[in-house]
């Protein structure tokens, strides 16, 4: 297909105009009269495998996560994922001229407001049950040149400094806005107990004090997504700089110069993916989920066959295999990704000029709805046509992975048909014109 370059140039720019995927192919060969053929039967070959460790946090970016997440969820088919959070701070209000340190001061009360991410879309779990969080102080250095990915857990005390027990979570702006975590005793002799320069500024306030890790107290029936940079968000003390004082406040915030780093964790003892991995020779049902959970990989069949002539159309259609279910939610965008030279998934072609030309959703992946025999299903359909091209011209290899985009920041889980289900398998589709 190398012939036909500019051809394909013009083919992406077709692909991306059209609102669905499933439009393109048909609106671009009908009515002229060159032979095509349309293409489905492949071999496709598919594993589910568990995911790798994915980027959390970069030094000088806003974030790579718009929120961050804490639960310890435990399903039937994917096992137990538990995610921990971990903020760094800086001073937000100094403390008062009047107080040289707060070892001599009279704290009042410490208290920490989070606030819950605004987009309350896509929520994970039973949000009906209650779960407890506690808080632990960050004991090891904590660098905000630091890269971090989904598998680094930061050392923290032992014993938590707060807890918040048996609540349940509200996080639709109609119920509530933020949680707030009321400091223990030995939480204020901490900080009482902190050099007399360690408020004056924030270099000085994170030589002293490392941060605070939110962690789930046990298993939780749901994970709640929190967003640390929230401008609401603040750490407030409370303290009177001498007996004859009124109360006034030292406040403490997460900022964009800040550490806020999610950890997860998966163990999928007894699950049904674990039985999968114990016995992976059948393809029939495949495995995703978010938060470094599991992903699979395809491997394409020869295409080298095709290399003269025209590749109008690829798409891959994915059918979800398990049945509606309103506690864990399904994918918003399935992405397909190929390995990188050091071995990192990164988004292929046709999807990185979608997201550089804001046309993420005219790439597809995203969920569709349709009838079969009266019960609802739903199905994603991705585009690869220059991944497609690239590959029968010997460019790309045969192995792509199919995940999450933003993997890090939506809970979510789906289980697929693989290419061997007898009903609506997963299948390779293309359009091919015959250049004589």
């Amino acid at each position: 297909m190398k012939v036909y370059t500019l051809f394909a140039a013009l083919l992406l720019i077709a692909l991306f105009s059209c609102n669905k995927p499933s439009d393109f192919g048909k609106e671009f060969v009908s009515g002229n009269n060159i032979p095509f053929d349309v293409i489905d039967t492949f071999s496709l070959k598919a594993i589910s495998e568990p995911g790798a460790r994915i980027r959390m946090y970069v030094p000088g970016s806003t974030a790579t996560s718009g929120n961050s997440i804490v639960g310890a969820v435990r399903d039937d088919e994917f096992g137990i994922i538990t995610a921990n959070i971990y903020a760094q701070f800086v001073i937000n209000k100094a403390i008062s001229s009047k107080a040289t340190n707060l070892s001599a001061s009279a704290i009042d009360s410490v208290v920490w407001d989070v606030y819950y991410d605004a987009d309350s879309t896509g929520q994970y779990g039973d949000l009906s049950s209650p779960i407890s969080l506690d808080v632990f102080k960050i004991t090891e250095n904590v660098n905000n040149q630091d890269t971090l990915y989904s598998d680094f857990n930061y050392q923290t005390d032992a014993v938590p400094v707060s807890s918040i027990s048996n609540f349940i979570p509200k996080p639709f702006p109609s119920d509530s806005s933020h949680l707030r975590f009321r400091f223990n005793n030995d939480f204020v002799n901490y900080l009482k107990s902190l050099p007399d320069s360690t408020f004056n500024t924030s270099s000085k306030l994170q030589e002293q004090f490392e941060g605070l890790s939110i962690k789930p107290n046990g298993e939780t029936k749901s994970m709640i997504r929190l967003n640390m940079v929230n401008t609401n968000n603040r750490l407030t003390i409370y303290y009177k700089p001498t007996a004859s004082d009124t109360t006034t406040s030292i406040i403490l915030i997460t900022n964009g110069n800040c550490v806020r780093h999610t950890s997860f964790t998966h163990d999928y003892t007894g699950s049904r993916f674990q039985k999968y991995l114990d016995n992976p020779t059948t393809d029939s049902v495949l495995f995703i989920q978010s938060l470094a959970g599991p992903r699979v990989k395809i491997t394409l069949p020869d295409l080298s066959y095709l290399k003269y002539d025209a590749l109008n159309f690829a798409e891959l259609e994915l059918t979800v295999t398990d049945p509606i279910n309103n506690l864990y939610a399904l994918p918003l965008q399935l992405w397909l990704f190929k390995k990188n030279s050091d071995g990192e998934l990164i988004s292929t072609t046709d999807g990185s000029i979608a997201l550089t030309s804001s046309l993420a959703s005219a790439y597809g992946g995203t969920k569709e709805e349709f009838t079969e025999n009266g019960l609802t299903k739903y199905k994603y359909k991705i585009r690869l046509p220059k991944y497609l091209t690239d590959y029968i011209d010997g460019q790309e290899t045969n192995e792509l992975y199919l995940s999450m985009l933003y993997s890090g920041t939506l809970p979510a889980r789906v289980l697929l048909n693989g290419p061997n289900t007898k009903a609506n398998p997963m299948k390779l589709k293309l359009i091919v014109s015959r250049i004589l």
